[in-house]
């Protein structure tokens, strides 16, 4: 059975749980990462994140649960820690922040939200995952960010899910809403994402002047999303692919075996890998009195990434 994890889903205010992220899943993200195509790269992320999650299946999950899920995945699969590199004077710099601390503040945010008006109910929590190609052309329109929000919509005893229904259904049905009603679920929208435009998710400040020259807010709007997801997953390509090399020809292990782990563990084998060339040339140094020539194929004492 595979090894599974717990992600805090924020709109539903529960943990599930997640599969782990293999090598192979990992190597995909971050090559879509390298495509000019916007929405490619979307749906290659919501596809992999549907695959580790199946309690997301036939469920609305916002871009706060995608994050936190994804979150989770680079905290227990990939590193602890995300290091960012910054130039502030042309000088280089480095910031360093535990994943869990972003995990932390992820956890507090709750969008949800019931607005009453005579005999017509609704309840609302963030824009949807599946949404994101929608926003993805700076769409700031506001009966399409209504229309993402929304999760159901009752009249008297009739109540619609706006899960089941598409982004043409949802708009035809908010634009169908009296102004009054679509007026005040928009104010309460707008509230919600200024109470957290004012928080911080992840501040890096120049260490020569401790301005900062980057901040993300709690407000996970498609750029704070996407931005987090480009900090989380890029990486050169040509050490992803080092280390899948340096792991067949050096340590020995067959190709499928290190697509199917994750890349934390595939570090622990090859620290340990290492450890072993290290105690071989320990005791070939001692048992060996004359001069030795360097190998022609050691290999790098990094694992590539």
């Amino acid at each position: 059975m595979p090894f599974t994890l717990n992600a805090y889903l924020p709109s539903f205010k529960q943990d599930v749980s997640v599969y782990e992220l293999n090598y192979k899943q990992y190597r995909d993200l971050v090559k879509s990462l390298y495509n000019s195509n916007k929405k490619e790269t979307i749906q290659q992320y919501n596809s992999i994140v549907a695959d580790l999650c199946p309690f997301i299946k036939d469920r609305d999950t916002t871009f706060e649960d995608k994050l936190s899920i994804l979150l989770t995945l680079r905290n227990f699969c990939i590193s602890p820690d995300l290091k960012l590199k910054g130039t502030a004077d042309k000088d280089t710099f480095y910031h360093t922040v535990t994943i869990d601390n972003l995990l932390k503040e992820v956890r507090t945010i709750n969008k949800s939200a019931t607005i009453v008006i005579d005999n017509i109910t609704v309840d609302i929590s963030s824009y949807k995952m599946r949404d994101e190609q929608v926003f993805a052309g700076n769409n700031k329109d506001i009966t399409i960010i209504l229309a993402s929000y929304i999760d159901t919509l009752k009249i008297d005893n009739d109540k619609v899910e706006f899960k089941d229904l598409t982004i043409e259904e949802r708009v035809k049905i908010v634009n169908s809403l009296p102004y009054a009603l679509s007026d005040k679920v928009y104010e309460s929208i707008i509230q919600t994402e200024n109470y957290y435009d004012s928080q911080e998710l992840l501040v890096v400040a120049n260490p020569h002047t401790d301005e900062a020259v980057l901040r993300l807010s709690k407000n996970i709007t498609f750029e704070v999303l996407q931005k987090m997801i480009e900090f989380l997953f890029t990486e050169d390509l040509g050490n992803v692919f080092r280390a899948f090399y340096n792991m067949v020809k050096f340590a020995g292990f067959s190709p499928e075996y290190i697509d199917s782990i994750t890349p934390v563990e595939m570090q622990v084998y090859w620290m340990y890998y290492m450890q072993d060339q290290s105690e071989k040339q320990k005791s070939t140094s001692t048992n060996n009195s004359g001069a030795m020539l360097p190998s022609t194929s050691s290999p790098n004492a990094e694992l590539g990434f």
